[in-house]
């Protein structure tokens, strides 16, 4: 019990915190501005519905299929992507306001990244409570088993494919060129941690794992 409200208060501030970086990022003396186009504002509120979720419905997006005490090089790698990720979330609503490093596109370009944002908030969703459901369902059976349905059945990391979305497309909604290449850095992260998983499921689950991660694409489904 004190656990599920210490991580909700966690997240309260967390939230906090995303939408004070944007808003003071872009300016708290024109929020209008910021709220002037819909692209922004769809952003913005698919985010609110993210955060809100994950504070409010008991989801898997803690658990993990990774031994749960990382070593200081993965703690290192954690750092530096949380530090490209708040770095982007400051940056792309700046150069968005200041029409500084803009990327081409324009319009388009916004609702590209808008669209990338989307199917990222609901792969990542869709992969916290397929992966709760079935963490649940294992420890009732007592019984340890390759989780590969639902969004799994796509593509083995779906929880990752939609951060990674998620992380890409704010600063494609913000024209932001530099916002990009801070989530680029902040997507390294994860890559190490997939590789990471890959090496501890094969090393566990074996004959299983090879067979579905021959035929189960790794972060891009149908590609």
């Amino acid at each position: 019990m004190f656990k599920t409200i210490k991580a909700k208060i966690t997240i309260f501030f967390i939230a906090i915190m995303i939408f004070g970086v944007i808003f003071t990022s872009w300016g708290i003396d024109d929020i209008d501005g910021l709220l002037a186009h819909p692209a922004r504002v769809t952003l913005l509120l698919i985010l609110l519905a993210q955060l809100l979720i994950i504070l409010f419905i008991p989801l898997g997006w803690k658990s993990t299929r990774l031994p749960s005490e990382p070593d200081e090089n993965n703690m290192l790698v954690t750092f530096i992507g949380a530090m490209g990720i708040l770095l982007f979330l400051m940056i792309s609503p700046f150069s968005d306001r200041q029409e500084w490093a803009q990327l081409w596109g324009g319009d388009t370009m916004r609702y590209v990244g808008l669209f990338l944002f989307s199917v990222g908030a609901i792969f990542s969703t869709w992969a916290a409570f397929h992966l709760c459901k079935q963490f649940n369902i294992q420890a009732k059976n007592q019984h340890s088993k390759l989780v590969t349905d639902g969004p799994f059945k796509y593509v083995r990391h779906p929880r990752d494919f939609g951060s990674i979305l998620l992380f890409l497309g704010i600063p494609l909604v913000f024209l932001s060129g530099l916002g990009l290449l801070l989530a680029f850095l902040s997507v390294a992260g994860l890559f190490e941690r997939i590789s990471r998983e890959e090496r501890v499921l094969q090393q566990k689950y074996q004959e299983e794992w090879s067979i579905y991660a021959e035929k189960t694409k790794c972060l891009i489904p149908w590609a």
